[in-house]
């Protein structure tokens, strides 16, 4: 075969399990890789028409290789910061409220009086005491110091004196019932809520230099799970989405970002900032492979886990509650039909039945009064049934679920939902209806390893228990692993580039430890990632 230089292969991946999630769900031996893109893939006989001695050749030997995974909904900033710059009080990890006093008294030792010390990550139902940390315990471990510790969930989070006063938070009154948690004697006891907690968020400082840490720490992380491709869900809006770029234009973020517009620092900033770009007339998709402006985004409601997401009926647990919503119907139509009309593809976090049904309500009254073109989507999607699975069948609606949390909360969502877990992330229903559902990790929440979550989506079983959250709802690992990829892309209406191994797509992709179509099941949380390729470059060897 005779060919210039320039058309043999940078890189030949041979021998392996090629599991390339086209449509036919394909597997091969071997790809080639040239410059950024895929120039073939097919078997190794074939593959060494595009050898020369230039060629980079890896020998897979039976490993796997997919398609880069793609986590359609995470926190890529906040993933960083609590990885490289916040105290990890993890309850996996720290399991009494003593542990997370010491830890924070040791981080006071060594911090100005008067700069704040942030923490994250508990879990209350985990820790030995069974409950919230109060501003009391904060206060013991830091008197001179304002304390921020957000719960594993980020919707709410305890405050001690020194930060509610920073805050200047004097009671309940200031936001919606239930946000600022009081006592039995009507004092607070720290805990905020949903908008009381994301109202304390910008008056806690980060400098340039922690962002940059937070973001170069994130990208490792997600580098060596071999996610080349991610969604943020939301940071810290118009303050740091330069700050992302920047850090994108430097190599501290390798992976490619698709940015949800959309303010953590709660609902009235989240508006503006809507407002604000609707009215530069900026369509959604703007940018390049690397970053690019996505879905605006709305928070409807609170968590599965905390638990304050809104639902039609009570939880289980509790029939007085029903959850937090924070947009009345009348609210999410005046911002979603907006972005709507100026060209947008919309999304809002909505996890349970009541708010799912609210921004259903939004897109479909959008779409009644303007038909085009679009891809709208619902981060989480936590529980729904019958009646909203159809409506979000006849409206398009990329459903993006969660199942890494039935892992670490399987057991908790039987007690809060009871029946309802067999529509909670309902990922078999979505199949049967062919419906494309694309699956983030939501990390910090959870670990963003993808392996996580693809168990999650076969098993929906409690790590700690082994409790099974809806076993009809189960899939097999080829529907995750798409879910994981190809249905990524279309999320991010990237599918003609990226999300499947073929000629002519990107050149991201990741090499497992193992031959993961042929482990067990309970073995998959233990596969590794050996290699990452992003972009026609390996970024990430084991």
């Amino acid at each position: 075969m005779n060919r210039s230089l320039s058309m043999y292969a940078d890189i030949i991946l041979k021998n392996g399990i090629v599991i390339t999630v086209d449509k036919h769900n394909s597997i091969c031996e071997a790809i080639a890789i040239k410059n950024n893109k895929i120039v073939y893939i097919g078997d190794n006989y074939e593959v060494e028409k595009w050898h020369d001695n230039n060629t980079k050749v890896i020998d897979l030997n039976g490993r796997a290789l997919l398609p880069g995974f793609i986590d359609s909904h995470m926190h890529l900033g906040m993933t960083g910061q609590n990885a490289a710059v916040i105290i990890d009080c993890n309850s996996n990890n720290v399991s009494t409220i003593k542990g997370i006093q010491e830890k924070i008294h040791q981080a006071a030792l060594k911090t100005p009086k008067g700069s704040w010390i942030k923490a994250t990550g508990y879990e209350q139902s985990k820790l030995a005491e069974g409950r919230h940390p109060t501003r009391d315990d904060l206060d013991e471990a830091a008197p001179d110091h304002p304390v921020q510790l957000t719960r594993c969930c980020l919707h709410m989070g305890v405050y001690n004196t020194l930060a509610l006063k920073a805050g200047g938070i004097t009671g309940p009154e200031m936001f919606s019932p239930g946000e600022v948690v009081i006592d039995e004697n009507g004092r607070m006891t720290g805990l905020l809520k949903e908008t009381a907690c994301t109202y304390m968020w910008d008056k806690v400082i980060y400098t340039k230099e922690e962002y940059m840490r937070s973001f170069k720490a994130a990208n490792d992380i997600l580098l060596s799970y071999g996610i080349t491709s991610m969604h943020d869900g939301s940071f810290y809006g118009e303050e740091t989405i330069g700050l992302y770029q920047e850090a994108c234009e430097k190599g501290l973020i390798k992976v490619r970002m698709y940015n949800l517009l959309y303010h953590a620092y709660g609902k009235t900033k989240t508006i503006e900032w809507i407002n604000k770009f609707i009215a530069t007339g900026i369509k959604g998709g703007l940018g390049n492979e690397a970053f690019r402006l996505g879905h605006v985004k709305i928070l409807i409601d609170g968590s599965t886990s905390g638990p304050s997401c809104a639902t039609t009926k009570p939880y289980s647990h509790n029939p007085h509650l029903k959850g937090i919503q924070l947009y009345t119907q009348e609210e999410s139509d005046d911002i979603i039909i907006k972005a709507h009309n100026a060209g947008f593809n919309v999304s809002a976090h909505a996890v349970g039945d009541a708010a799912v049904n609210v921004i259903l309500t939004s897109i479909e009254r959008a779409m009644d009064q303007n038909p085009r073109p679009c891809r709208h989507r619902i981060e989480h999607c936590g529980i729904i049934d019958e009646n909203l699975l159809k409506r979000i069948k006849k409206a398009g609606i990329v459903p993006v679920p969660n199942p890494g949390f039935f892992n670490e909360n399987a057991e908790i969502y039987i007690k809060y939902y009871g029946d309802r877990v067999n529509y909670m992330f309902p990922l078999k229903s979505y199949i049967d209806n062919d419906i494309i559902a694309a699956l983030g990790s939501d990390s910090p929440v959870i670990n963003a390893n993808p392996m996580i979550g693809i168990y999650g989506a076969m098993t929906r079983a409690d790590k700690c228990s082994g409790m099974i959250a809806g076993a009809g709802q189960c899939i097999g690992i080829m529907d995750a692993i798409r879910m994981y990829t190809y249905n990524g892309a279309y999320a991010s209406l990237e599918e003609n580039i990226k999300g499947s191994l073929e000629p002519g797509k990107l050149a991201d992709m990741v090499v497992l430890s193992e031959n993961i179509l042929e482990t067990s099941t309970e073995n998959i949380k233990s596969i590794k990632t050996d290699m990452t390729i992003l972009d026609g470059k390996i970024v990430y060897e084991r």
